[in-house]
């Protein structure tokens, strides 16, 4: 009863140094099929390699749509199509596509999931060394940065003599429950 938005992330090669500036585009519009562009190169300043970038573009989906059996070809199309949308045209060559498709990237909250989560959450922390914690363990829609500081917490429950703290991980599992997520 923990249901999950896919998505797919369609990746363009472009014949160009930078497509533009930013390092991310939200676009909310119905008009543009995928909610967010990402240019990795933006994220780090580096400007290489040359006369190449990648675009990401996050398309939230169901598995059970027909774009996520549509092919690389048509995905391209797509991307294309929203960016002249949205104002912001490909002009360079397209050296390449790849596509990676995510069934379960969202948690998706129907009335009724925190009873179901609860379930399966005391289930899960009821087994020996095992822990939950990210997007889909805690089925909180968290950032990347969420989850690296959940897993620094975990290993600071874990003590020189490998017992586990497991009273500390509570508080951080407490803590986990006050992230806002970022863009």
């Amino acid at each position: 009863g923990l249901a999950q938005r896919a998505m797919l992330l369609v990746y363009l090669v472009l014949k160009q140094d930078r497509f533009t500036g930013y390092d991310a585009h939200y676009f909310p519009s119905p008009e543009v099929p995928f909610t967010r562009l990402s240019e990795p190169k933006n994220y780090s300043g580096r400007t290489d390699p040359a006369g190449r970038t990648v675009l990401c573009a996050e398309l939230p989906c169901s598995t059970a749509e027909r774009v996520w059996g549509a092919d690389d070809a048509s995905l391209r199309t797509l991307v294309t199509d929203g960016l002249a949308a949205a104002g912001l045209p490909v002009t360079s060559a397209v050296l390449d596509v790849a596509v990676r498709r995510l069934p379960a990237a969202y948690p998706l909250y129907r009335v009724g999931w925190e009873e179901r989560f609860d379930r399966v959450d005391a289930w899960a922390s009821g087994l020996p060394g095992l822990l939950t914690f990210g997007r889909q363990g805690l089925y909180a829609h968290d950032n990347t940065h969420h989850a690296l500081a959940m897993a620094r917490s975990a290993v600071a429950c874990l003590g020189d003599d490998a017992h586990f703290d497991a009273a500390r991980w509570a508080r951080s599992r407490e803590d986990f429950t006050h992230h806002v997520v970022e863009d």
